[in-house]
């Protein structure tokens, strides 16, 4: 903080004095209880400064309560420094190389989401929900998820260490080597009994005109079911999702866009991009986030596809990047809900027909494929 705004808070600070003393009345009276908790925040920081036991480092104290206060919102917001939102807007130079980890943050630290296919840190075996305790010594609890997300990217070839908390283990030391991904592209095949497989894997940009032209292919084979599977894909646009579940919807909604200060977005389906018209599963796990939420949530509720597996991760933002006066702000003002309005982001989608994937996956045996056969055979035995 420089002495120019060392000079504003103190200034800021009596103003908002005679603000609480007159607006405490009002909001007794009006019922509403934001001039009391100003009054609060004010009273700790004039106590803090006055009689704490040690001189107190305002720098650090007010960077701290301003990441707290975007921290408290949910696990993508974030105040960033003058540098931190410096290098936000504008990445460096050589930090086109990443591990592959999709984070958020939780219980004040970030965690791990997905890992994405063929990573370096799904090599090294990094799982969904692991907890980055520090990346390369740096202590998590201290930044925010958009500076956990740049320290992971970096020159190819370069490596970052990593302390990981898991559930059940003693700290974890990972050394993960960064390379330069590519985008995985959906693939088909088939299975048996004319049931079409269709994996995304994530969600790039084409990512729906790629998979119409697997559906394509997988109809051409003579599929006349198919099992899409969003298992722990939980990277790419948001606005793909959108695009990939409009293959499998001939009408209604396809999902919602809603915030407190901007106007509703409905996105429907249209039944000239339709590409699959046939029974589907779609298949989840705690790993699936993002745009392959949007797809499962407008496939249970307006396609009435069965969703099989685990409930999914719940991340579902649209951000702002703000800039302040010292650093600046990166904002959820928005997030995308289901057809009817449920939410997404914090929550998840249920399945209509939930399985436990396995803690140690034994070879040959996916339980959760397995249910959605069944589940797509018994739709077929009823039809017929």
């Amino acid at each position: 903080m420089t002495p120019r705004t060392r000079v504003l808070v103190a200034l800021v600070s009596t103003g908002v004095i005679g603000y609480v003393a007159v607006g405490s009345l009002l909001g007794r009276v009006l019922g509403d209880t934001t001039y009391g908790q100003l009054a609060v925040f004010n009273e700790v920081v004039r106590l803090v400064m006055d009689a704490y036991v040690e001189p107190v480092d305002l720098d650090r104290t007010m960077n701290a309560a301003q990441r707290g206060l975007a921290e408290a919102l949910d696990g993508d917001s974030a105040y960033l420094d003058p540098d931190d939102f410096a290098a936000y807007q504008k990445p460096p130079k050589d930090s086109d190389a990443d591990v592959g980890l999709v984070l958020t943050r939780r219980f004040s630290f970030l965690m791990v989401v997905s890992t994405r296919p063929g990573s370096p840190a799904e090599k090294a075996g990094l799982r969904v929900g692991d907890i980055l305790k520090t990346i390369d010594g740096q202590h998590s609890r201290q930044i925010g998820l958009p500076v956990g997300e740049r320290l992971l990217r970096g020159a190819p070839g370069s490596v970052v260490k990593l302390m990981v908390l898991r559930a059940g283990s003693e700290p974890l030391d990972f050394s993960v080597v960064r390379e330069r991904l590519a985008p995985v592209a959906p693939s088909g095949r088939m299975l048996p009994d004319g049931v079409g497989y269709l994996k995304l894997a994530e969600f790039p940009a084409r990512a729906a005109d790629e998979a119409r032209g697997e559906i394509e292919g997988l109809r051409r084979a003579g599929a006349r079911g198919l099992v899409l599977d969003l298992r722990g894909s939980a990277w790419g646009p948001l606005s793909e999702g959108v695009k990939v579940a409009s293959l499998f919807l001939k009408s209604g909604v396809v999902a919602k866009v809603t915030g407190r200060r901007t106007s509703e977005q409905v996105f429907n389906a249209d039944a000239s991009r339709a590409a699959w018209d046939l029974p589907v599963a779609v298949l989840v796990d705690r790993a699936t986030a993002g745009a392959a939420e949007i797809v499962a949530a407008a496939l249970l509720e307006s396609g009435g596809s069965p969703v099989v597996g685990e409930r999914t991760f719940g991340r579902a933002p649209l951000q702002k990047a703000v800039p302040l006066p010292e650093g600046g702000l990166v904002l959820t003002v928005a997030k995308y809900v289901s057809p009817k309005g449920n939410a997404i982001h914090g929550r998840g989608v249920e399945p209509t027909v939930p399985v436990a994937a396995p803690d140690e996956a034994k070879e040959g045996s996916d339980p959760i494929l397995e249910k959605a056969l069944e589940v797509l055979k018994a739709g077929a035995q009823k039809a017929a």
